[in-house]
């Protein structure tokens, strides 16, 4: 009985409260935009097809630590601020909310001193694209948490 009780709950909103809920509505917005509304202000922004192939090459890293002994960041950046290389496909990578979290990291790292720990990868992770990405997105990330506050609340 409960199984049928769902059922017919579901069938009620698949086929009336949906529709008419989308016949009714006075949301102007794009399915992006609604998107962009909802979970920016979280740091969670949308990624390009490039950007989703440039995560599949950073997922190779198997954090066996030959780039950090060949990283020219490490003996110049304090290791509060920067931890290592293998962190760009690890962790930076992985968490765009946390991004605003690692900016001076990004900031201060450039791709001259992460040339060597990508020539010595030995799952070639593609450390320098992979830092310049990070940067595009920390800052969308930051330019859709400054969004004026006219956003529709979430429902």
């Amino acid at each position: 009985m409960q199984k049928l009780k769902g059922d017919l709950y579901l069938a009620y909103r698949a086929l009336f409260a949906q529709p008419l809920r989308k016949l009714f509505s006075t949301d102007e917005r794009s399915g992006k935009q609604r998107f962009l509304d909802n979970y920016a202000p979280e740091g969670l922004v949308p990624i390009s097809a490039a950007d989703r192939q440039l995560l599949y090459q950073a997922s190779r890293c198997i954090h066996c630590g030959l780039c950090e002994a060949f990283d020219g960041a490490l003996p110049v950046l304090p290791r509060t601020t920067y931890d290592g290389a293998s962190l760009l496909a690890i962790c930076y990578s992985r968490a765009t909310p946390d991004l605003p979290r690692a900016r001076a990291a990004l900031e201060r790292l450039s791709e001259d001193q992460l040339v060597r720990s990508e020539a010595v990868c030995p799952t070639r992770v593609p450390l320098r694209s992979l830092l310049g990405y990070l940067r595009r997105q920390l800052d969308e990330v930051v330019r859709q948490q400054r969004r004026p506050a006219d956003r529709v609340p979430r429902s």
